[in-house]
């Protein structure tokens, strides 16, 4: 671990530095610079393959007019040089973080006082560590991808920098701290995240000798689901998991996968697989036992002559025969979240 800073160098020519350590970059920064065509093409050179960018969007922020000219730059600088992106949204975001990683492997990482700013990375006062022991990097990396939002689709940036565009045409660029405009209601939305590849699946929360009990309910916020000993291989970031309760069979609620499962390392372990998944209806999930919603009454409810499952089948039956999981149809999916969401 060593101190770095903008005296006697500057964060910039450490973060080119560590693009040479590895193929994928992640930026984690609150303020963005409105270029990205040098850092861009330093990434190239540097033969980066993915970079994921985490950073802010707040309602009425003036900080707005500048994220769209970065967003729109950043975006554009990638798919020019060919350079794979993902972007994820979280507002309570204040850290700087800058990590290095090789097919998905972190290597080194940087946290820092520095935005992701031509001032922040060469001009400001900033101080900050670089971390070399890839342990405390992936420790960081984790957490990191537990508190960040939905990741945006090209889609919604296109939106974002539309609806930002067109309020500067309309009003001009007010001067005051606070401003009318929302974008919120673009990041939040649930059926955007890569459409034509989220699986949905259905899963039992609790076993037959520890049923899931009527007082307890799952997180409000970020829950890790358990997966049995064979690993959940069709499970993937970004799907969307309905969970119901051993016991009643009642609803629980239904969650998007945040990563990809992960091992706890425990040999022997009943459910050594796990994701981190974050609550999209909580409301719901923190009063689940007050609603009669159960995998008979979904299944009833729907169309018997529409397969409920991804390979076809019209009943959920293998869940009472141990199935950690069922992949369903995105049509029953979505009727089942539309039950809840309606309750």
């Amino acid at each position: 671990m060593s101190i770095l800073n903008n005296l006697s160098s500057t964060h910039y020519d450490y973060i080119k530095a560590l693009l040479l350590e590895g193929n994928e970059f992640h930026i984690v920064s609150p303020f963005l610079m409105e270029s990205f065509d040098a850092f861009i093409a330093e990434a190239k050179k540097a033969d980066i393959k993915y970079i994921t960018l985490t950073t802010t969007l707040k309602d009425n922020d003036p900080d707005l007019f500048h994220k769209a000219n970065s967003l729109y730059s950043f975006c554009v600088n990638c798919l020019k040089e060919g350079i794979d992106y993902s972007i994820y949204i979280d507002n309570q975001l204040h850290g700087k973080i800058y990590i290095s990683s090789t097919d998905g492997v972190p290597t080194q990482g940087i946290v820092t006082s520095a935005n992701f700013t031509k001032a922040g990375l060469e001009k400001n006062h900033e101080w900050g560590l670089i971390l070399t022991d890839q342990a405390q990097v992936e420790k960081i990396q984790q957490e990191i991808s537990s508190v960040r939002g939905i990741p945006l689709t090209a889609e919604d940036i296109a939106n974002i920098i539309i609806k930002i565009d067109d309020y500067v045409k309309q009003a001009g660029i007010p001067q005051k701290a606070k401003i009318d405009l929302m974008v919120s209601n673009i990041i939040d939305s649930v059926e955007k995240v890569d459409k034509a590849h989220r699986s949905y699946f259905i899963k039992p929360v609790g076993w037959l000798e520890k049923p899931f009990s009527t007082s307890r309910v799952l997180s409000h916020d970020i829950e890790t689901l358990h997966f049995s000993r064979r690993k959940p291989a069709a499970v993937k970031a970004g799907d969307i998991i309905i969970c119901y309760g051993v016991g009643t069979t009642k609803l629980l609620g239904y969650f998007e996968t945040l990563e990809d499962p992960v091992h706890s390392g425990v040999e022997g372990a009943r459910w050594p697989w796990s994701v981190k998944a974050k609550n999209l209806l909580p409301k719901y999930s923190g009063q689940w036992n007050n609603y009669n919603n159960t995998i008979s009454s979904i299944q009833a409810s729907y169309n018997s002559q529409t397969p409920i499952t991804h390979k076809g089948g019209g009943t959920l039956g293998a869940l009472n025969f141990g199935a950690d999981k069922i992949r369903l149809t995105r049509e029953f999916a979505n009727h089942v979240i539309e039950t809840m969401k309606s309750s």
